[in-house]
């Protein structure tokens, strides 16, 4: 093994390091740097004179480097950019993550360790480049009065198993939170200072034992979206609905992509928990087909759905198209979320904020997201994807299909 093409994870165990040959052209680099000098230009002109004994948790308007200019993954101990991450609490306050009693099960795009399936991450530098340049673009087509968040979500592995678990076992996966924080977000911001990242690493770290993914299936639970809708609305300024405001109800028995894919005894199974948001909310949704659906609940009754599409409660399932209205609120407000199959889990949450949520998945829509937010009025846009997609290349190539 040629230790140069690892990176060290923070723990000091190795995770595959992304090769340097594999980036944007050279004169991107020359923009991006021109961008980190006036970026920190501004900041010395806007805090000088500041104390530097500011709260642990105050953001910046900027942030303090580009990881996209560094070309890797930050090293170890390198803190994800204040602009883009809350600072995290000391580990002490932090729950446990898990330690698995066995090693893990390989079963190739993914591993099954105490009962739970995880998806492998593999950090691809070109992809991961091509997707910041996708979001990018996307910003720079939306009129300037759209916020544009960025909602990048982490999978299982990192959030829930020990540092050590993985180590030990030589788990050749690439770190998540380096991605995001240190990597993905602050070149985001640095390219596109407009664009609003939600951070989604510490939310969910530091509910890491509760049930916050599936065992069984590869996407979160809506209670871990729950937790990342209310970082979003940290960031966009407005109150959170507390989880007590929602009715929740349980339907046992769900197998998800995991099982199915390995049909392995030694998953656990999965009991779906969904939060009915309130107010006299509908669904509408265009498939894969053309074919339009008027009517349909925002969070369906699973009683009526076979245990292994318990999934397809939540917002329809994925469909290229679809319309979340809540007629109890009059103001006309709208947002459009640009998804993947997490969205649907977290979509729901805000119907309590907009009288519409227009909601397009990358992967099959086929119109212009811009021409929908001038027929729509929407004044948000959200990306929403996993971090397993910021490292496929037809993910930027979808964006860039509708932006």
């Amino acid at each position: 093994m040629d230790k140069r093409e690892f990176i060290h994870r923070k723990s000091g165990g190795l995770v595959r390091r992304p090769s340097r040959r594999n980036g944007p052209p050279r004169f991107l680099w020359v923009l991006l740097a021109l961008a980190v000098v006036a970026a920190v230009v501004i900041i010395i002109v806007l805090f000088s004179g500041k104390g530097s004994d500011a709260d642990e948790g105050e953001t910046s308007s900027a942030p303090e480097s580009t990881s996209l200019v560094s070309s890797d993954v930050p090293a170890s101990g390198t803190e994800p950019s204040s602009a883009t991450a809350t600072t995290e609490p000391p580990s002490a306050a932090l729950p446990e993550q898990s330690y698995p009693d066995s090693g893990p099960v390989d079963m190739g795009s993914f591993m099954i360790a105490g009962g739970h399936g995880f998806d492998y991450y593999d950090f691809n530098e070109e992809n991961t480049n091509n997707f910041i340049l996708a979001v990018d673009s996307a910003a720079k087509k939306l009129p300037s009065s759209v916020n544009f968040y960025s909602v990048i979500v982490p999978s299982g592995m990192d959030v829930t198993l020990q540092e050590s678990y993985i180590i030990d076992n030589q788990i050749d996966s690439s770190d998540q939170r380096k991605a995001i924080d240190s990597y993905i977000y602050p070149s985001i911001t640095a390219m596109s200072p407009s664009v609003k990242t939600v951070p989604t690493f510490n939310p969910l770290r530091e509910h890491c034992n509760e049930y916050i993914y599936f065992n069984s299936d590869r996407t979160w639970t809506q209670l871990g979206a729950y937790y990342v809708y209310r970082s979003f609305c940290s960031v966009k300024g407005i109150e959170a609905r507390s989880l007590d405001s929602f009715t929740k109800k349980e339907y046992a028995g769900f197998s998800g992509g995991f099982y199915h894919e390995s049909d392995s005894e030694a998953l656990y199974s999965d009991t779906v928990e969904a939060y009915i948001p309130g107010g006299n909310t509908s669904l509408s949704f265009t498939d894969s087909e053309g074919t339009q659906y008027e009517g349909w609940a925002v969070i369906a009754d699973g009683e009526s759905y076979d245990s292994s599409l318990l999934y397809l409660i939540f917002a329809a399932g994925d469909q290229p198209y679809k319309v979340l209205e809540n007629s109890d609120i009059t103001d006309s407000s709208a947002c459009v979320v640009v998804q993947d199959s997490y969205g649907n889990y977290f979509i729901p949450f805000l119907t309590q904020h907009y009288s519409k949520v227009y909601v397009v998945d990358y992967r099959t829509y086929s119109h212009s997201v811009p021409e929908l937010i001038s027929e729509t009025g929407a004044a948000d846009v959200i990306l929403l994807t996993n971090v397993l997609a910021t490292s496929s290349s037809s993910t930027s190539e979808s964006l860039n299909s509708i932006f």
